[in-house]
C-alpha cells in the first residue's frame, strides 16, 4: 500500500510543478491607439485559462467619452521558435447606464505581435431607446 502512495506522488509531483512553472507569461499593462482614441488596461491576466480584464476607455463615442470594464482572452499558437508571441485576442466592453436609455458595445479582434503591442480590429454597435441602430467600424490601430 504504502509504495503504491509513493507512486502516485512521484507522478503527481512533477505534473503540478510543470502546470505552474508554465504559467508564466501575463499581458498586463496599459495600450494605447495611435490616435490616442482608444486605451485598454489589462489588469489581471491568467495564461491558465486565457482570459484577462481591466478597463476599456473610449473619447469619441455618440454619448460622449467612456470608461468601461473589459473581459477578453487570449489564445497562443505553436510557433515555430517555441515562443508564446505573437498572441490572438479578443476583448469586448459594453455599457447601458441605469436607465437603459442606449446600449453600446465595442468589440475588438487583434494579435499581440511583441510584448506590449497589439494590432487590432475593432466594431461598435450603438443602440438607442427608440432610435435607430448604428453599426460602425472603429478601424484597425496598434495599441502600444
Amino acid at each position: 500500500m504504502q509504495q503504491s502512495k509513493l507512486f502516485g506522488l512521484l507522478f503527481v509531483l512533477p505534473m503540478l510543478m510543470l502546470s505552474t512553472s508554465a504559467h508564466a507569461f501575463n499581458i498586463n499593462g496599459t495600450y494605447k491607439s495611435e490616435n490616442g482614441e482608444f486605451v485598454l488596461t489589462i489588469t489581471h491576466s491568467s495564461d491558465y485559462d486565457g482570459s484577462f480584464s481591466g478597463t476599456y476607455d473610449t473619447h469619441f463615442t455618440p454619448v460622449g467619452p467612456l470608461s468601461t470594464p473589459v473581459s477578453g482572452t487570449f489564445h497562443f499558437v505553436n510557433n515555430p521558435d517555441g515562443s508564446l508571441v505573437p498572441l490572438a485576442l479578443k476583448f469586448s466592453a459594453v455599457t447601458r447606464p441605469g436607465d437603459w436609455s442606449y446600449v453600446l458595445a465595442d468589440s475588438w479582434s487583434g494579435i499581440l505581435t511583441q510584448p506590449g503591442v497589439i494590432s487590432a480590429t475593432g466594431v461598435r454597435s450603438y443602440l438607442p431607446a427608440g432610435g435607430t441602430g448604428v453599426l460602425s467600424s472603429l478601424g484597425t490601430h496598434t495599441l502600444q
